[in-house]
């Protein structure tokens, strides 16, 4: 006597199960902080993302999803693009799920044509050593900064930002290297 109503209950609750009426959520994740260098040939890297399976993903009307990643929750894409030397670049990407639905994103990159600075604010030394204070600064953000000691680099371990403080101890003759978001770049020399 219960089995049947169990039995009526399991055959009605796929029924009540919604239909997916929302569009896959899509974004990159390279290039990082949005800019590239002018006349640059970039790989960018993406991703998009939605419970029924992405089907597709187009990027400025292109398809780019391989076909590995076809039908999985979350898929990957690569696509070069080529920034041109001025103006501003928007990328158009689109995604479409296993139930027809598709999702569109604009994402505006900034052309960055201008090096991270590099600011000295104090200079220590002791015996053959400089101990250097100061800031890398970039109107997009400063990626990375390294520390270059004859052919050997040595990154250091900072926050990314506009403007990053940072603090080394290195012989003469070292360069501090300062990488801005689009990939550009500036040595400053150690005294």
């Amino acid at each position: 006597m219960l089995r049947r109503p169990l039995l009526l209950f399991l055959l009605a609750l796929p029924a009540c199960a919604r239909p997916d009426t929302l569009p896959p959520q899509i974004g990159l994740v390279e290039p990082a902080g949005s800019g590239v260098a002018p006349g640059r040939n970039i790989q960018a890297e993406g991703y998009a993302f939605d419970p029924s399976g992405v089907v597709g993903v187009w990027v400025n009307g292109q398809p780019v999803l391989p076909e590995g990643e076809q039908g999985k929750k979350l898929a990957r894409f690569r696509f070069r693009l080529q920034a041109p030397v001025s103006g501003q670049v928007e990328v158009r990407l689109q995604a479409q799920d296993g139930a027809g639905n598709r999702g569109e994103r604009v994402i505006p990159l900034v052309l960055d044509a201008a090096p991270p600075r590099i600011r000295v604010e104090r200079v220590e030394r002791e015996g053959g050593l400089y101990r250097v204070f100061g800031q890398a600064e970039d109107n997009v953000g400063v990626a990375r900064m390294v520390l270059r000691v004859g052919e050997r680099y040595t990154p250091l371990s900072l926050p990314q930002g506009p403007s990053v403080p940072f603090a080394v101890e290195a012989p003469a003759g070292a360069s501090l290297i300062a990488v801005d978001a689009a990939g550009n770049r500036t040595v400053r020399r150690i005294p």
